[in-house]
């Protein structure tokens, strides 16, 4: 006889809760189960089978919910939106200023050419770019980027967002592409990281880079 290979399935006792987390996972995302299911890298009817199997007998395995897990950022089988304090991107941008200047300061080319572009508007402002988040849309650390909080983000913006993780109180500004509705980081040296969905409350968008400065050192 062979043996046959025992799978890790989720029936029974856990096929309810499983269901719920599926369910609160896909609105949290705001996708529907054929969406969630796609993103994963799953096929379309994957989540939504097992979600209208009223038999019992229809089980999913513990790969195809690591898979979900992975693509949302939801620990398996926890509701989503109770992420552990600290569960934040590292800030990766600073408001500019000018070295030991005054940035008006008519001697420093840097300075003037900054405030060209902040002054002419009150919905402007100057960040400086620390980390290599986005360096394969080529923004590199010490650019500069001018953001405008009145600009609508479109698909494929660079935008300025806010992370709050609200269990510990700590905000966090980052610099991201924006391909809705998420923001997520573009970097060979960073490697793949989890997007994060614009929510306009735990993230939101402050502002769309409008240009990028690059300084000669």
């Amino acid at each position: 006889m062979f043996a046959v290979p025992q799978l890790n399935v989720h029936r029974m006792s856990t096929s309810s809760d499983t269901k719920n987390w599926l369910k609160q996972v896909a609105e949290h995302m705001n996708m529907s189960p054929s969406q969630l299911a796609l993103s994963s890298g799953l096929a379309a009817s994957t989540i939504t089978r097992y979600l209208n199997d009223k038999s019992g007998d229809l089980g999913i395995s513990d790969k195809t919910l690591d898979a979900i897990s992975q693509f949302t950022g939801v620990p398996k089988l926890q509701a989503p939106g109770q992420r552990r304090p600290g569960h934040l991107p590292e800030p990766d941008a600073e408001i500019w200023a000018p070295a030991g200047r005054s940035a008006n300061d008519n001697d420093d080319p840097v300075a003037a050419t900054i405030a060209a572009w902040t002054e002419t508007s009150n919905s402007r402002e100057a960040w400086k770019m620390k980390g290599w988040a986005l360096e394969l849309a080529g923004v590199m650390p010490g650019d500069v980027l001018i953001v405008d909080e009145n600009r609508r983000p479109r698909a494929g913006d660079i935008v300025c967002a806010q992370v709050t993780d609200w269990q510990s109180g700590q905000s966090d500004t980052v610099m991201r592409l924006y391909e809705p509705p998420y923001i997520l980081t573009h970097s060979a040296r960073l490697g793949a990281s989890r997007p994060e969905q614009v929510d306009d409350d735990r993230v939101v968008i402050r502002g769309v880079a409008v240009s990028v400065l690059r300084f000669r050192q």
